[in-house]
């Protein structure tokens, strides 16, 4: 680790333990040419984290997945004037961090970096370079690509990447949801340059775009920074991209996938809420309860602590662009699973009758409202929520607001977010495991 490393590491540090209060200034800007950009200041330390989101999701990978995927994972592999190994050796020279990352619905490229100008300058200089002239050399795509095929291969002899997998595509069909964003065998086979040139151009532009900066820099200087992200875009409008129609579940269903393992893996669920929903934060309180808070929840306390069937049970519920999943999974003993899956059932059931009890209800809101200072104590965390917040178009108000509404949800709001979003007569059950999992 050189210097700069150490010091922004003993920086970060020093952030953490002057967090006082939960409460996150937000102010709002449009670049000239239309991207929306939101601004944070942090006074705490001379940093400043830069991240650009695209609605440019495996999502948008059509025909071809994985190539948002393989497009990002290329982006500081070469540009007209630099090779991978210098683009890197100006990042690690000034301290800085450079990143890209894509999920089903968005993707994003991140830089962090000290504030001060001879490290700042330069980093701001490269990231405006990549953003603006990657090439994609032909033998740094074929290396990602023979990384990437390895790497599913791996997955198809994993029973939890294999039980995931097929959990979604049942959940989701043909709709994008449904497949990993790596991508699969034969489509990251068929992505030529030439299609990774047209994904780039269509995608990664300010038609797509919108940013987000946390830092200790003047208003004035964080407006200088986004204009010239602005600028050194694609200036393509959005692409015309055809959005399918998400078919839903039409009825329950019980799968079975023979894999030899001892261990059994399991996932039950459907379909829930688009980020944004009134119903979130009842189903996100109500989960908490139900299976998303560790020891405590129902379903650890049930199935772990009193029944010794597992020693990991949880559920989760993930809003998205479009309705995101509701999900439990847990791992079990193969000649377990069918009493595991019987007992999730008739939980969920119960759950969904009758919601918490009072006091379950008291300490879920206690605890996440206790817990939410920690969640935005880090600029990192600050940046990830701000990026939702301009992605999804949630208000800005969201962070500022979120512990008083989660401390007026009452046991009616979680019941009746259940009974609108959960369908518990159109659930899937999917088993991966022996044969004695099937019994």
């Amino acid at each position: 680790m050189n210097i700069i490393s150490k010091l922004i590491s003993l920086l970060i540090i020093m952030t953490i333990s002057n967090i006082t209060q939960a409460n996150v200034e937000i102010s709002k800007y449009t670049t000239k040419n239309g991207i929306k950009v939101l601004y944070s200041k942090s006074e705490n330390i001379p940093m400043i984290d830069i991240r650009i989101t695209f609605d440019a999701g495996s999502n948008k990978d059509g025909d071809l997945k994985g190539i948002s995927m393989l497009t990002h994972s290329l982006l500081d592999e070469g540009t007209s004037k630099m090779d991978a190994e210098s683009i890197a050796s100006v990042f690690e020279s000034n301290g800085s961090v450079f990143n890209t990352s894509v999920n089903k619905d968005k993707s994003s490229i991140s830089l962090r970096s000290l504030t001060e100008k001879k490290y700042l300058n330069p980093s701001i200089k490269m990231l405006l370079s990549i953003l603006s002239d990657s090439v994609f050399p032909k033998n740094e795509m074929q290396l990602q690509k023979d990384r990437t095929l390895t790497s599913i291969e791996e997955d198809e002899t994993d029973p939890a990447e294999i039980a995931s997998n097929l959990f979604f595509k049942e959940i989701y069909g043909d709709y994008p949801y449904a497949y990993n964003t790596i991508g699969q065998k034969n489509t990251v086979n068929k992505i030529t340059r030439k299609d990774v040139l047209k994904f780039y151009k269509n995608n990664i532009n300010i038609g797509n775009a919108s940013i987000v900066i946390i830092s200790s820099l003047s208003k004035k200087e964080v407006i200088d920074i986004a204009e010239k992200i602005s600028k050194s875009l694609n200036s393509n409008v959005k692409e015309s991209f055809k959005e399918m129609v998400l078919a839903g579940i039409n009825k329950e269903k019980h799968i079975y996938k023979k894999f030899s393992s001892e261990q059994a893996h399991i996932y039950i669920g459907g379909l829930s809420v688009e980020r944004g929903s009134k119903n979130h934060l009842p189903l996100y309180v109500g989960n908490y309860i139900f299976g998303g808070s560790g020891f405590s929840a129902r379903l650890m306390q049930e199935l772990r602590v009193k029944r010794g069937l597992t020693y990991g049970v949880y559920s989760y519920i993930h809003p998205m662009k479009n309705t995101g999943p509701f999900v439990i999974g847990i791992e079990t003993k193969s000649e377990q699973a069918q009493e595991s899956v019987e007992l999730i059932h008739k939980m969920l059931r119960e759950f969904y009758k009758n919601g918490p009890t009072d006091k379950e209800l008291k300490h879920a809101k206690q605890s996440i409202i206790n817990g939410f200072p920690l969640m935005i104590d880090s600029n990192s965390d600050i940046l990830n929520y701000l990026s939702l917040i301009n992605y999804y178009n949630l208000p800005l108000d969201y962070l500022n607001t979120f512990t008083s509404r989660i401390s007026n949800i009452t046991k009616k709001d979680i019941v009746r977010s259940f009974e609108d979003d959960i369908d518990v007569n159109k659930l899937i059950t999917l088993v991966v495991g022996n044969e004695k999992a099937k019994k």
